[in-house]
């Protein structure tokens, strides 16, 4: 396949971005021409760019005008899905998604064998490829990626010697933007069966959320002088979570950088339903899955099922402060059963890079990521996208709308190019490959790969 720009757009930064980065390099190496950055930059200048594979984050019907307007002016879609790891059920997964939004996706990817399973039942997925290959994020958290992370867990356990760490996971009943849950189905789902999902997932959320909060007093106090800090989802209003802690002078609430220096740097993770519990398994630190109350149908099994699972508040967090005091650094292992579980779910544990694997497969795959020939329809295509550009941007802001902009900036506060070049020499120490290779500023917050001769 010639060389041709790869768009790898970032919606969070903290989640996403160093992934998208090593993927970036990867791409580079083989002669790509990468352009990674901020999501809704990259949306604003696609008619800027020539026929590009562009790798989405997610396959949801709300994608699908931006999908129309992707393919409309001749780039490749292709991408794996960041939220379809840790599910509450197949039919959570597939009722938010939509045959119409799906058709222009030409390749998926998956996290593992199982997701690439429920994408394969997706009406608009079926009889196109769909590749199990791992996320880039895995890779971060193997051990030969180790070293990057090393100096931020360094500074983070300088920063707060022994510690618990709390991810939060309630962004359905408390996020960013008040009154919005963020939990949309597609337009064929039936109206009562968006109710009665809607319903059993946020009363079951909240009354989770209610139990953590009650629980928190009582753990800070016996992991005293220790200390306790609590990550909440990037999705999430944090005010709850500073409330929360106010007055508990060993609880902090931090939110800086991506989770795997954190969760390199903890003793113990401690969740209900997060993806973290997944990357603990992978990078070794044990996982406790606090389950006061529980809703089949509306867990989530995945990271439940890794963890240790506890109902008793008393119980968890005498595990937790024993894991604490124990002062023993060795990594976790997961026992049989639960490797099991993980390797069912997870590919690219081993081997070849998720990273490798997906450039393979999309050079693999260069006849369906041929750019649209149709002159007319890219012409027509790129007016529509000025259009709506230039809408949304004068629009007034409507209930539906208001805040949003400070919703963006919340999950994508901003990066310096010096950061970037900061990360890929962090990327090139770790793997002693990617020499000559630095970032270029095209814009704020969107970057270029180029060899520093260019």
């Amino acid at each position: 396949m010639p060389a041709r720009p790869l768009l790898l757009p970032v919606e969070t930064l903290n989640r996403e971005f160093d992934a998208k980065l090593l993927l970036a390099l990867h791409a580079a190496e083989r002669d790509w021409q990468p352009i990674i950055g901020k999501r809704a930059t990259v949306r604003d200048h696609l008619h800027e760019f020539p026929p590009s594979v562009y790798f989405s984050k997610g396959f949801r019907s709300v994608n699908g005008p931006l999908f129309r307007i992707i393919d409309g002016l001749g780039h490749a879609i292709v991408g794996l899905d960041e939220e379809s790891l840790v599910i509450v059920s197949d039919d959570m997964l597939l009722l938010r998604m939509d045959r119409k939004a799906l058709a222009p996706v030409r390749l998926t990817f998956a996290w593992g064998a199982n997701d690439a399973r429920v994408f394969g039942l997706a009406d608009g997925l079926k009889h196109k490829p769909i590749i199990a290959s791992g996320n880039p994020r895995v890779d971060l958290l193997r051990p030969e990626l180790a070293g990057y992370f090393a100096p931020e867990a360094t500074k983070i356990r300088d920063r707060f010697g022994r510690f618990a760490l709390f991810n939060t996971n309630f962004a359905m009943v408390n996020h960013f933007l008040p009154n919005q849950t963020r939990l949309r189905f597609a337009k064929w789902v039936p109206a009562e069966r968006v109710r009665e999902m809607k319903s059993g997932l946020l009363g079951h959320k909240a009354k989770l959320l209610d139990a953590f909060l009650k629980l928190l007093p009582g753990l800070a106090e016996a992991l005293r002088p220790d200390a306790l800090v609590i990550r909440p989802h990037p999705s999430e209003n944090w005010q709850i979570w500073y409330d929360a802690a106010s007055g508990l002078d060993n609880v902090h609430v931090v939110h800086d950088g991506s989770v795997g220096p954190w969760l390199a740097a903890a003793d113990v993770l401690i969740h209900n339903g997060c993806t973290s519990a997944v990357e603990a398994s992978i990078i070794g630190t044990p996982a406790l899955s606090y389950r006061p109350v529980k809703a089949p149908g509306y867990d989530n099994d995945l990271p439940n099922g890794l963890s240790l699972q506890f109902e008793d508040g008393d119980a968890l967090t005498a595990e937790v402060v024993a894991i604490v005091r124990r002062h023993d650094n060795a990594r976790h292992q997961l026992d049989p059963g639960r490797q099991a579980i993980l390797d069912a779910h997870v590919s690219a544990l081993s081997g070849p890079l998720a990273c490798e694997r997906l450039l393979d497969e999309i050079e693999r795959n260069a006849d369906i990521l041929r750019p649209n020939a149709n002159a007319r329809k890219r012409v027509a295509t790129r007016i529509w996208h000025l259009v709506r550009r230039a809408y949304r941007s004068s629009a007034k802001p409507s209930a539906k709308t208001l805040g949003k902009p400070d919703y963006v900036r919340h999950k994508f506060p901003g990066i310096g190019v010096g950061e970037v070049n900061e990360r890929i020499d962090r990327f090139r120490a770790t793997l002693g490959r990617f020499d000559g290779f630095a970032a270029e500023e095209i814009q704020p917050d969107l970057f270029r790969i180029v060899g520093r001769a260019a």
